[in-house]
């Protein structure tokens, strides 16, 4: 057993210590979508995928645990965090559960990074609140943005994140996540305008991806944004 104190979290973060009995792995909520770069790919988990506030981690299955992504889920079980990986990479996800006097590392779930949507070149916009990205324009995407999603500055700390009749198809979920606090946000888009809002504050970043419905690990390419200043 390994025994540690709050203040050694951080280390059982990226530590390969082996702790049993373990908790269940994450819930089945878990997607994993590349960004647009393919450089890095986004793990989200919904609501309830993990205990409230629990650090949890992700690495690519043949990656040391010296190599995992490490955050803390939000109040509802959620959490975002960037992987360094590529698509069809198997990754590893996991958390850390308190049981009074030690840390207790979780069984880990699998996820395999699957985009369908293939992601175009960046594109450059002059207004600084479009994304600069656009996945889903091709024959065979079946779900995600065909145009550039916007994002206004909070009001009364929530983050609109939207997009014109027809840039994003119907029928997908739609998935904003906000790296900066864990919150992960979720809606099945029936057509027309897209709105979605978010908990987030000015320059909380954002990322955003829609998923083929009944399909969780089918997802569009990952959108990032900032949240602007007014």
């Amino acid at each position: 057993m390994c025994r540690v104190s709050h203040a050694l979290v951080a280390l059982l973060l990226v530590g390969g210590c082996a702790l049993s009995p373990q908790p269940d792995p994450p819930g089945a909520n878990v997607v994993a979508s590349a960004a647009a770069d393919y450089d890095d790919v986004v793990v989200v988990g919904g609501a309830g995928a993990v205990p409230p506030g629990a650090p949890v981690s992700a690495a690519r299955a043949d990656a040391d645990g010296e190599d995992a992504s490490a955050g803390f889920a939000g109040a509802s079980g959620s959490f975002v965090l960037v992987v360094t990986a590529r698509p069809g990479d198997e990754l590893r996800v996991w958390y850390w559960e308190w049981d009074g006097d030690e840390w207790i590392r979780s069984a880990s779930r699998r996820v395999v990074v699957d985009v369908y949507d293939p992601v175009p070149p960046p594109m450059t916009y002059e207004d600084a609140r479009t994304s600069p990205y656009a996945p889903g324009d091709g024959d065979l995407a079946g779900a995600g943005f065909l145009c550039g999603v916007y994002v206004d500055p909070p009001v009364a700390g929530l983050a609109r994140l939207w997009a014109l009749d027809g840039c994003v198809q119907p029928e997908v979920r739609v998935i904003a996540a906000n790296l900066d606090t864990g919150t992960v946000v979720e809606t099945l888009h029936a057509g027309g305008p897209f709105e979605l809002s978010i908990p987030a504050s000015i320059g909380d970043v954002l990322y955003l991806f829609a998923v083929r419905q009944g399909a969780p690990d089918q997802s569009s390419g990952a959108v990032r944004v900032v949240v602007p200043a007014p």
